[in-house]
């Protein structure tokens, strides 16, 4: 049993009960003392890790990208988002609806009670409906917010999608500024986020800012990592990729799983606390 106290100090603990409480209640208070000393240090631990993120986010980023490598991304993005447009809104809810299907039907989103999602903006999936009926089936729903100064994502817990959003950095909608309280990265149990192109490797193109390849950096590989699309935003080529670009291990459309990358993900579920 190792409880994190050297030999001395195990001396005077059990000194101490002894002399308070007794030798018959011995045995039990040990085992209390290890329980409570193995939660303090896995506790401890978990700050530290979290810690460790917040450090690395402070990181100076990867240098720019080549020219040419931004002019071809910038144009595929162009392209991919005057395509989403040209679906129309009633096509893109209609879409949108056969998506949200495709992905409560993934056993990883049935047994997540923590998931990391985006409100849409423009022309995007449409997730606001898909909130919905998640916080009604007692999801806890976790959405980002940019922090402009290391490109770099806070998260919050909402309650009510139509209530608990501003507007924030570039008009993406953000979780209300009183919601933003310290929170577990480490507690999400599966991430779902936007996009412009995705290729057949699961390859994606954001926004263009960097955010989420900053902030699923130090997540990849231990949570499922999502993201949601329609079916023209599929690149016919390879996606141009940097080495900070963070692919997806599966991507949902209106016709289903389209992208599922065969990854050594746990199947089990992080617990979650509190």
């Amino acid at each position: 049993m190792n409880t994190g106290l050297g030999f001395s100090e195990m001396i005077v603990v059990v000194t101490l009960i002894i002399v308070f409480f007794g030798s018959k209640e011995l045995p039990t208070l040990l085992r209390e003392i290890a329980r409570f000393t193995a939660k303090v240090r896995r506790y401890s631990d978990r700050i530290k890790r979290e810690l460790d993120d917040v450090t690395r986010s402070l990181e100076p980023q990867p240098s720019p990208q080549p020219a040419a490598q931004s002019s071809m991304k910038q144009e595929i993005r162009t392209r991919h988002i005057e395509g989403r447009k040209a679906l129309g809104q009633k096509l893109r809810e209609e879409k949108s609806a056969l998506i949200y299907e495709h992905l409560l039907s993934l056993e990883n989103v049935r047994n997540a009670t923590m998931i990391m999602l985006y409100a849409e903006m423009g022309a995007e999936v449409i997730t606001r409906p898909l909130i919905r009926r998640l916080l009604a089936e007692k999801k806890r729903i976790i959405l980002p917010y940019c922090i402009e100064k290391t490109h770099n994502f806070g998260i919050a817990e909402i309650h009510d999608i139509d209530n608990d959003l501003i507007s924030g950095t570039s008009n993406v909608p953000e979780p209300r500024i009183e919601l933003r309280t310290s929170f577990f990265k480490s507690d999400i149990q599966l991430i779902v986020c936007p996009c412009v192109a995705f290729d057949k490797n699961g390859a994606r193109l954001g926004r263009g800012q960097g955010y989420y390849d900053v902030f699923l950096r130090d997540l990849r590989g231990k949570i499922p990592i999502y993201a949601l699309a329609f079916d023209c935003q599929m690149l016919s080529e390879a996606m141009p990729f940097e080495y900070h670009d963070i692919g997806m291990d599966k991507v949902i459309t209106e016709s289903g799983i389209v992208v599922d990358i065969d990854k050594p993900l746990a199947t089990d579920l992080p617990p979650l606390q509190g």
